[in-house]
């Protein structure tokens, strides 16, 4: 599945090779053959057989495939950093300069492309969050907070006897997120200056995967969390239930 932001061109080069290079494989056995009927049924039984294992057809986004492709002792390439390194593989360089599609020296070039567009895509997203998160997000759950606070002390002062537990249970709840929403923020922008240190490549996209992602997950988690807590009129940006329901 290519991503909406990607070209389908180089997807469907790699495809287009492969299969190139399976009917290639057939047509080497079946040009051989003394009974040409018989040889097709052999090699469709035997590619069946040797294949069985990738043919799943229930839910593949599911948790049970998952376990299943496993259970099967099929890969599973989670990211796409991952994925990159079978560019340059052995078998990878013959099977596309067999069909003078790709050299080796071409094919490293687009790994290398790769590994550095990765890189700069999920800087440029880390780099987005540090702003959304510092000057939208935390000074709107502060103003929040804020606004709680005074307004227990307004019924209180009020009302001495008034029950405030759901107003304090909320602010209290609002101060713990938004303290792990400032941690989790100071730690994204040491590893984005940590990450401008690395040398491109390899090292720098397995750094982004690793280290940046990860701290973007955390400071991600207590600001979802906020979302569904404060007051609308205070938060900066539309909420998921905006976007999914009133766009």
């Amino acid at each position: 599945m290519v991503a909406s932001s990607m070209s389908i061109a180089g997807p469907n080069t790699i495809l287009n090779t492969i299969v190139a290079n399976v009917l290639s494989d057939f047509a080497d056995e079946l040009e051989k053959a003394d009974n040409f009927d018989l040889a097709v049924h052999d090699l469709i039984k035997k590619t069946l057989t040797e294949h069985q294992k990738v043919i799943f057809n229930g839910n593949g986004y599911s948790d049970g495939w998952i376990e299943e492709a496993q259970r099967r002792g099929l890969p599973n390439v989670k990211t796409m950093v991952d994925a990159i390194p079978e560019l340059t593989k052995e078998k990878t360089v013959k099977i596309f300069e067999k069909f003078h599609v790709l050299s080796k020296v071409e094919l490293e070039s687009r790994a290398e492309i790769n590994y550095e567009l990765y890189a700069k895509t999920i800087n440029i997203e880390a780099k987005t969050m540090i702003e959304m998160a510092s000057k939208k997000y935390i000074p709107a759950i502060i103003k929040y907070t804020t606004s709680l606070a005074n307004s227990i002390n307004s019924v209180k002062s009020a009302c001495l006897e008034a029950d405030l537990s759901v107003q304090t249970e909320l602010l209290k709840e609002c101060s713990s997120l938004l303290a792990k929403a400032k941690t989790a923020l100071e730690n994204l922008k040491k590893l984005v200056v940590e990450a401008a240190k690395k040398e491109d490549g390899k090292e720098k996209a397995e750094f982004f995967k690793d280290e940046i992602m990860l701290a973007m997950q955390e400071l991600r988690e207590p600001i979802d969390k906020l979302e569904m807590l404060v007051d609308k009129e205070f938060w900066p940006v539309p909420s998921y239930g905006d976007l999914l329901f009133e766009v």
